[in-house]
């Protein structure tokens, strides 16, 4: 069999595999109706991250920016760290974020503008 063909056929299972798992997003934003949803893609050794959630017909698309923790958890746990970002969706909105770990791989926090709309959202790893 071609190479070029036997490549592609093994990673591409591969691939899909791992899109399957991951880092998924959900949040809620004053004024608008329904629950947005996404991905999130963690950061460097050092913590922090960003996630995209959009709602359901795509039309409004919010981006977070997580910076690493501020505070630190006790040594073998990451439950109870908490730091801050931004968030600015596609309708113009800027809003300063706030999060806190829940686990190592499950994180939880807010952002509000400066109208007090505000965005609820929820990080975790599903398996």
């Amino acid at each position: 069999m071609n190479r070029r063909v036997v490549l592609p056929l093994f990673v591409l299972p591969l691939f899909l595999a791992a899109c399957a798992f991951g880092y998924h997003a959900r949040g809620t934003l004053s004024g608008v109706s329904g629950e947005l949803r996404g991905k999130a893609f963690p950061g460097n050794v050092q913590g922090g991250g960003r996630f995209a959630l959009a709602d359901a017909e795509g039309r409004l698309r919010c981006d977070g920016e997580m910076a690493p923790p501020q505070s630190a958890a006790p040594a073998g746990s990451c439950e109870g760290e908490t730091g801050g970002g931004t968030v600015r969706c596609s309708d113009g909105r800027v809003m300063a974020a706030h999060w806190t770990a829940i686990s190592c791989r499950a994180f939880r926090g807010y952002a509000e503008d400066q109208q007090g709309n505000r965005l609820e959202f929820r990080i975790e790893r599903r398996l």
